[in-house]
């Protein structure tokens, strides 16, 4: 609900500041849902705001910067056919629904899944608890006629559904009552507070909150960054920095997220041309697309904080992994994230400012190598500073 607010809103403040023959159901209880689909290469989507005046242009402009997916919704199946259409052409990924997918489900589904492009059903944004039950049974209606492709809904942040102490039993609830193949949510948790930027204290505690449920509901999470500069009546939301961007994707990142979606579309590319931040996000992209090699498919054994103060929500790093035998950070500190990928341990640092540098240093007992985006490895040195918002990486035996 809130994200349908936003794009009315965020149009005049953006220009201002830019000048499934198997249906799913219940058995025992739980709900039953597709096998999450084996990725070959991490999602990276951008969200609506493509009309068909625009949609092909505004489709290669997004393939240039690294995007290969877009989620939009449109009012006819032409328009939607239309999209699709031109997506084919490009090889991009399209999520994205219209009313004729309710009205007449079986020769929609069947005309929409013939589009090689056509990756999944936009079903629902932010719903509120007692859609639950409604959403199933629109998913049900589409899985009647395709049981491969997957059903999208983006559930809301922590700061609703009652609040942080209330949001990860409300997030076991709606996967037990829906059954979508992923888990996807949105907090933007870059604000302006006094003229400064300053990132919401609930933020990390939504991301632990996602990889447990996720974990629990063995199924892989989505994550967002905001491209879009706007004003809410809760938040003013400044045109993001490339450390903004950093932040947020490389700590959705760390956390175990496999797809990396950008609000909105309009912040990127709008009026016949891109904005400032589209170089920014094509940075961004292209880090992502290296760093595939070393996080796709890991397995993030824990996910830890350090500074003098830690996030709510968070754990304290206290001890360290075998074969490391110092860290040490600054007092505003990183996250921390200890994972496994083809038999090599890892760790990497965020750092969680997205104003200033980190001063970063870690000893090993075991041979060990700092690892670049691209997956390089070089001997560890004896500290490194990490920008705003960035990544390093390491790996030992």
């Amino acid at each position: 609900m809130m994200k349908r607010i936003y794009i009315y809103l965020v149009i005049i403040s953006a220009v201002l500041l830019f000048g499934c023959e198997k249906p799913s159901g219940q058995e025992g209880g739980e709900t039953l849902r597709p096998e999450p689909e084996e990725m070959e290469e991490f999602i990276i989507l951008s969200w609506s705001d493509i009309i068909n005046a625009d949609a092909e242009w505004k489709l290669e402009k997004m393939k240039e910067a690294g995007f290969n997916a877009y989620l939009g919704w449109f009012d006819t199946f032409a328009e939607v056919d239309a999209i699709l259409t031109s997506a084919d052409k490009l090889g991009m990924k399209i999520i994205t629904s219209c009313p004729e997918l309710e009205t007449d489900k079986k020769n929609i589904v069947e005309a929409m899944s013939a589009h090689p492009s056509l990756y999944g059903y936009h079903i629902e944004d932010e719903p509120e608890v007692s859609e639950f039950s409604m959403l199933e049974g629109r998913i049900k209606g589409i899985r009647a006629y395709d049981q491969e492709r997957p059903c999208y809904v983006n559930v809301y942040p922590n700061w609703a559904w009652g609040g942080e102490d209330a949001y990860l039993p409300k997030l076991r609830s709606f996967l037990k009552s829906v059954s979508v193949s992923f888990l996807s949510f949105d907090n933007y948790p870059i604000k302006m507070v006094g003229g400064e930027r300053q990132v919401r204290g609930d933020w990390y505690h939504n991301l632990e909150d996602i990889r447990v449920a996720a974990n629990e509901a063995k199924m892989p999470f989505w994550g967002f960054a905001l491209a879009l500069a706007h004003n809410t009546n809760e938040a003013s939301y400044p045109i993001p920095t490339i450390a903004d961007l950093r932040l947020q994707q490389f700590s959705n990142l760390v956390y175990g997220a496999v797809a990396f979606q950008y609000f909105t579309t309009w912040g990127i590319i709008q009026n016949g041309g891109v904005t400032g931040v589209y170089a920014d996000v094509k940075r961004v992209n292209g880090e992502l697309k290296q760093l595939e090699k070393i996080f796709l498919g890991a397995d993030i054994k824990n996910v830890w904080h350090t500074g003098k103060v830690i996030p709510s929500g968070t754990k304290k790093l206290n001890a360290y992994p075998s074969g490391i035998t110092k860290i040490t950070t600054g007092d505003e500190g990183a996250v921390v994230s200890y994972f496994t990928n083809n038999g090599k341990k890892y760790m990497a640092f965020v750092n969680k400012s997205c104003i200033g540098g980190l001063d970063v240093s870690i000893t090993f007992s075991a041979k060990a190598a700092r690892v670049a985006k691209d997956g390089a490895e070089s001997p560890v040195e004896d500290s490194y500073r990490i920008p705003a918002g960035d990544i390093i990486i390491f790996t030992w035996e």
